[in-house]
């Protein structure tokens, strides 16, 4: 009820000024008196364009599907950093998704989830071409797009088309299409210089920009340079994030385990007494003496947590040229190239040390002199590791060379071109290696190993000789720099003719646009050999490397049934060969109408399939290895005891391997809405829209995998079944041991991703917009934007029940039910400013996303609304000229508070949900732009 009031409340306010528009309009239309005195109008000869989603050329902005169009210019004045923050802000994009705040897989790459689907589902294009995939696989399992090398300077405006359109440009455009288009035509040089910061410190930034172009009689060149740089926020540097007492919960405000011994046997810590003494200078001064309920006194540090980075050091330049050169009356040769270098620098924090961590015992020990089991643990301070960043030097570059033009005395146009995009990621971070820091310990205080005891290793260790600091070059002799080198690339042929006019109907004339393409994608993704022999500290790595070829051809008609009525149809067809591996081919269509009753208004509807072609990431890997937290029900059921088992939540070992025989996932997606522009400065329009995905690629279930293995071994299902066959062959576990800790632990589960699991998500996407002259007062703009998220169900495995995204009690991850965003802009002379209001609507808490019991007082349940404001004043110091500045998040706003967010699941500050929201805080800018022989 609350949800249709608020949308009917948004509908009613951007319609108010449209019908009095529309009134003032019917006041001067030829049905009044007197209006057949005035002269008519001459007819004017509109210009065709080309629109995202369709490759005819057409007079129409609009079409049978909604485009959401962000310029250079609302980019600036609604305060964004980046092409990345502006996509994400939009209300389309509702899914959270990994980014400089995650220090996991791909830390410094950014991406977008448009619908709140995967972000391989949607298709990044550049001027209407793809972007090669980012080099390093999102979440340690499929490719995905890196918007962080999209230089803003070069950005004449972006197109947001949401919904199935794969019928036009192929794979991945499930979710949607972004399409990046870069300036053409410029007159004159502009300079842009910025600088920035936080107003809670950290992140200062500078960007400077260059751009321009010129035309001769044949020639038309346009460039553009771009230099940016950005420090690091470190989360010591936000009040919400420094320290642990920052939890929600109270019972949990102690700090991270620096150094403590844990006895096996007791679960206590050992009084380490003066020891925290020995120690007391690491992590800038702040380890104590702290204690633990249950567990006992240990030394430890509440601000550890705050040395890691919140948000990315970055530098960066890029570079663009675009020319075109009129080879005569119907022909031209164009070339475009846009190249970027990008080096950033995280730190996740520190590294840390227990012992023998390759030989399956868990870090225990057995201490001789005291005949117990216990283990070690010591976190390092970057008073003694020094500086350990992941950093990664990445280049970039888009390539595109073609002919296009008009074929002689006829209406085909023609387009010829050859693109190619890569992208090469360089990494480097220093890592502890396990047989040196083992050996180095056991140098320390552990002693030699005196032979083992129901396998674990025997020691008589100096525990005094535990408390005591060591040195960066101590920590340097005992590690490794960990590097790699990833890259991709895709490069295709193109051959497109487009005809507006193929033959004419009573109606008008039959628009008619054919692509011919044919591809070849590079991935390429090895991992350190030391990762891939546990020779690194705590590591697995994701590797692999492929090729494919793609073959495609599709056909676009607009065809005018009636004045009033268009369809459009479009067909491809898209083949994929996996070198060395398999192949899938695949067929998709669109149907779409536009009704016009008058020219106002625009009623349309549409229908499409789409695909995404197995993923490289998933075919290709050469084995990903990741932890995981699961319980083992063959031991807990084997050797108990129950309830309270020891094998559940345990850190197990997995493994992802390539599946060359997956096909495409497949997608239905239907919409219809509105749009009414009754003139020029006004506009509404409303849309709904319904995407269901088949054959969905998830890897198999890592915890479905250990159930079904223990009801095999118990008998409940048949041994010999295919259900048993496989599970039992992809569990590979020890042998048989006197101790149940130790006997038949798993060391490894191996798994691989499948066509099995579906997806259904719906909405409702609204706005307008509205502009009015108020003379002395000035202009003022008005502009909503409003996305609502109606169903999102997802089914893991045929025949199970479905679940609900959007439900607290079957929510699997977050993402904001509704995003609303507004402007109100203002100019008069030579002033202009802004306020962009930005409003996410509620998301599942963390303990809905997981499932997880909660501490007493909260629940599983949402996370209510949150609302940023983003602010811009510009000033003309002259006709050529402009200072401005810009804030961001002009109130501060943290984070929103989740107190299931509390750490009891193993993790540390920020307690808020860095994929959805970050705690970066105020920003600010101060901006001047001057031109340089503009006409």
């Amino acid at each position: 009820m609350h949800r249709k009031l608020l949308a009917t409340a948004i509908c009613s306010a951007l319609a108010w000024p449209l019908v009095a528009a529309t009134a003032r309009a019917q006041e001067d239309s030829p049905d009044q008196p007197g209006a057949e005195d005035q002269p008519a109008a001459a007819p004017t000869e509109l210009d065709r364009i080309l629109v995202t989603g369709s490759r005819i050329p057409r007079v129409q902005l609009e079409t049978a599907s909604p485009v959401v169009t962000i310029t250079a210019e609302d980019i600036q004045r609604q305060g964004f950093r980046n092409v990345s923050d502006v996509l994400r802000a939009q209300p389309l994009a509702t899914g959270a998704v990994q980014d400089n705040q995650f220090s996991g897989f791909t830390p410094n790459a950014t991406t977008i989830s448009l619908l709140g689907l995967s972000p391989s589902f949607t298709l990044i294009l550049m001027d209407g071409r793809p972007l090669a995939d980012y080099p390093l696989l999102y979440n340690g399992q499929s490719n995905f797009t890196d918007l962080t090398s999209i230089p803003t300077a070069m950005v004449e405006r972006i197109e947001i088309l949401p919904g199935n359109q794969s019928s036009i440009y192929g794979s991945a455009a499930i979710a949607g299409v972004v399409n990046i288009i870069l300036k053409k035509h410029l007159d004159g040089i502009q300079l842009d210089a910025r600088l920035g910061g936080y107003s809670d410190g950290g992140g200062e930034n500078q960007r400077l920009q260059l751009t321009g172009g010129k035309s001769w009689d044949n020639l038309d060149l346009t460039f553009g340079l771009q230099y940016s740089h950005q420090d690091p926020i470190y989360m010591r540097q936000r009040d919400f994030t420094d320290t642990t007492d920052d939890n929600p919960n109270p019972d949990l405000r102690y700090g991270s385990r620096t150094f403590i011994i844990l006895n096996g046997i007791t679960g206590q810590y050992d009084e380490p007494g003066t020891g925290c003494d020995n120690v007391a200078a690491n992590f800038g001064g702040t380890t104590i003496r702290d204690f633990r309920p249950g567990r006992g006194f240990f030394c430890g540090s509440r601000a550890q947590p705050g040395f890691a980075t919140l948000l990315n050091e970055e530098e960066g330049v890029s570079a663009y040229f675009n020319s075109t050169y009129r080879l005569g009356d119907n022909a031209n040769f164009y070339a475009s190239v846009l190249y970027g270098k990008n080096k950033a620098k995280n730190d996740s924090g520190s590294r840390f040390w227990i012992p023998n961590y390759n030989a399956g015992t868990g870090g225990y020990i057995w201490n001789q002199a005291e005949q117990t089991l216990e283990t070690y643990q010591h976190i390092f301070s970057p008073e003694e590791q020094g500086v350990t960043n992941y950093t990664t030097d990445s280049s970039s570059y888009n390539l595109a060379l073609g002919f296009n033009g008009t074929i002689t005395g006829s209406n085909w146009d023609y387009d010829l071109y050859y693109s190619r995009s890569g992208y090469e990621v360089k990494s480097d971070q220093l890592w502890p290696l396990v047989d040196e820091m083992d050996a180095f310990f056991q140098e320390q205080f552990l002693g030699p190993q005196l032979g083992t005891t129901s396998g674990y290793p025997i020691y008589e260790p100096d525990k005094q000789a535990f408390y005591q600091s060591i040195t960066p070059e101590q920590f340097r002799a005992f590690s490794g720099n960990l590097r790699n080198n990833s890259d991709t690339w895709t490069h295709s042929f193109n051959v497109q003719l487009t005809n507006p006019e193929l033959f004419r109907l009573p109606a008008g004339a039959v628009g008619v646009a054919g692509v011919v393409q044919f591809g070849y994608q590079h991935w390429n993704n090895p991992v350190d050999p030391g990762v891939s022999g546990d020779a690194y500290f705590g590591l697995s790595g994701t590797s692999g490397s492929g090729n494919r070829a793609n073959r495609a051809v599709g056909v676009e008609f607009s065809i005018p049934l009636l004045k009033t009525l268009t369809a459009s149809l479009s067909g491809r067809y898209d083949s994929y060969k996996n070198i060395h591996a398999g192949s899938d081919a695949q067929g998709t269509y669109k149907v779409g109408l536009e009704f016009r009753p008058v020219e106002s208004l625009l009623l349309r509807a549409n229908y499409a399939t789409a695909f995404r072609a197995p993923d490289m990431g998933y075919v290709f890997t050469g084995g990903n290895g990741f932890f995981s937290q699961q319980t083992d029900y063959y031991k807990c059921e084997t050797y108990g005891p129950n309830p309270n088992c020891p094998f559940e939540g345990n850190s197990l070992e997995g493994i992802q391997v390539a599946n060359p025989d997956l096909k495409s996932i497949n997608a239905k997606s239907y919409g219809f809405g509105f749009v009414w522009s009754p003139n020029e400065r006004h506009t509404l329009h409303a849309d709904y829209y319904n995407v269901r995905i088949e054959d969905e690629v998830l890897p198999q279930s890592f915890s479905r995998t250990l159930f079904d293995e223990n009801e095999c071994r118990q008998g409940r299902l048949d041994i010999n079944s295919p259900t048993c066959v496989d599970a039992l062959s992809r569990v590979q576990r020890g042998p048989l041991n006197a101790n149940p800790l130790l006997s038949e632990t798993v060391q490894l589960v191996t798994i691989k991703a499948i066509n099995i699991a579906e997806e259904q998500i719906s909405g409702i996407t609204a706005g307008g917009s509205a502009r009015f002259d108020w003379g002395n007062w000035g202009e003022f703009g008005f502009g909503l934007d409003y996305n609502l998220t109606l169903d999102h169900t997802t089914v893991t495995f045929p025949g199970d029940p479905e679940n609900d995204l959007l439900s607290p009690q079957q929510a699997l991850s977050a993402e904001f039910k509704s995003v609303l965003t507004g402007d109100i802009s203002w100019s008069k002379g030579p002033w202009s400013a802004n306020v962009h209001g930005i409003r996410y609507g509620s998301t599942p808490n963390y303990a809905a996303q997981f499932g997880i019991d909660t501490t007493p007082g909260t629940s599983q349940g949402k996370v209510g609304p949150h609302m940023l404001y983003n602010m811009s004043v510009s000033y003309d110091v002259t006709d050529k000229s402009t200072l401005s500045v810009t804030v961001n998040n002009v109130l501060n706003t943290e984070p929103p508070f989740d107190p299931t967010y509390d750490g009891s699941q193993g993790f540390a500050p920020p307690f808020y949900n860095i994929f959805a929201y970050n705690g970066y805080g105020r920003a600010f800018w101060v901006q001047y732009r001057i031109d340089f022989g503009t006409n």
